[in-house]
């Protein structure tokens, strides 16, 4: 994808009523935690109890937290 075809999608993202967030690169523990949870999710699928109860943790987790994910990584 090319910088103008980038700049496209997002302004037509924008368009529709979409919002940009912090845009930063994913760091290394980043990358590490969603395929940690994309595994869990992928093994909760497949019916592993130990994979559902540590989706279960996170979402709690975040669930307590005073500010969403989405509002603490907002701009400004």
């Amino acid at each position: 994808m090319t910088r103008e075809e980038s700049e496209a999608a997002i302004q037509a993202f924008l368009d529709n009523g979409g919002e940009i967030i912090r845009l930063r690169e994913a760091t290394k523990k980043d990358q590490e935690k969603a395929a940690r949870r994309a595994y869990h999710e992928d093994k909760a699928i497949s019916g592993s109890h130990r994979s559902q109860e540590i989706i279960e943790r996170e979402k709690k987790l975040e669930a307590s937290f005073i500010f969403s994910r989405v509002e603490r990584e907002r701009e400004g």
